[in-house]
């Protein structure tokens, strides 16, 4: 007859004491069953768990290992395949974390992932410091202008920002917000607030005519002479030929380019010379010479529409 090492009660079956509960596991005498409702304890291991095999409701626990005794509904047995099966693919050991693990390594992690992106941040503000955009304003419109193919208009770098800041300083001194292709290019750097109202002068090319008429041509006195095709001013009218100038200037006299008459083309009554030249808008007049015979004025829209049409005799 043998008794329960805890109560002293007789033992009636060799796995289980029916006086205080208590379970025999593999030879070893544990405290009844009943007295562990929740997780194992950190002391002992012992206590009911869910069943890991899905089989019941719960398994008994010992030392953190699976036994072999379950319950169902508060009804317990034993189930030895079951405690095989958990053996068999190496969840023998079911180990149990508490809350206070669970929320420790939940601020552990979150902590580590906040320093991690602390020092991404601060790696990656580095790398932009310096690597930071040090032009300057002037570098940049040099830039603009070289992109532009205008930096070729001026003698040097230096004087192209000069002029570009003369333009700005022309406008804020309340001069006429217009100007050329390159003298945009100031406004979008020197000064922005002007870009929205800046008005880009345009340039047109002029195609234009001089014609020498000759009615009462004679062999005595001729005001043409014809050398095959071509033909020149002749006597009183010997200076107009292939090569005079042709000069354009503004409402104020100031000369705003300057050109040379083609080769003449015509007979004895009549000798037509060609010439060409470009001319921006924003002036008030334009005045056409063709050598020392006189002159003609036009406004910008007359000459884009109709050129320059001039003769003599």
């Amino acid at each position: 007859m043998s008794f329960c090492v805890f109560c002293g009660g007789r033992l009636a079956d060799t796995m289980r004491c029916h006086s205080c509960g208590a379970v025999n596991v593999g030879g070893t005498w544990h405290e009844s069953a009943y007295t562990h409702t929740d997780a194992p304890s950190s002391s002992s291991g012992a206590g009911w768990l869910p069943d890991p095999t899905g089989r019941h409701e719960g398994r008994y626990f010992v030392g953190g290992q699976p036994t072999d005794l379950i319950r169902d509904g508060g009804v317990e047995a034993l189930d030895p395949l079951g405690k095989q099966q958990l053996e068999t693919s190496g969840e023998e050991s079911v180990s149990v974390t508490t809350p206070a693990a669970k929320s420790r390594r939940i601020w552990i992690s979150a902590a580590a992932a906040m320093t991690i992106l602390v020092l991404v941040g601060a790696a990656v503000g580095a790398l932009l410091y310096v690597n930071r955009d040090q032009t300057t304003v002037d570098d940049r419109y040099l830039t603009a202008l070289r992109q532009g193919g205008f930096s070729g208009a001026y003698n040097s770098d230096a004087n192209a920002v000069a002029h570009g800041k003369s333009v700005c300083r022309q406008m804020e001194e309340g001069g006429p917000q217009q100007g050329m292709p390159a003298d945009e290019v100031a406004v979008q750097y020197f000064c922005s607030q002007f870009v929205e109202g800046f008005h880009v002068l345009e340039t047109a090319t002029i195609t234009g005519s001089f014609t020498l008429n000759d009615e009462d041509a004679n062999a005595y006195s001729s005001a043409i002479e014809v050398d095959g095709s071509s033909c020149r001013g002749a006597g009183g009218y010997s200076d107009v030929d292939s090569g005079t100038p042709v000069t354009v200037k503004n409402g104020k006299g100031e000369i705003l380019t300057t050109t040379y008459l083609e080769e003449g083309k015509g007979g004895r009554y009549m000798c037509t010379f060609g010439f060409t030249f470009d001319v921006t808008e924003g002036q008030d007049r334009y005045v056409v010479s063709v050598g020392r015979r006189g002159e003609l004025s036009y406004s910008f829209e007359e000459l884009r529409a109709g050129g320059v049409a001039l003769s003599l005799g």
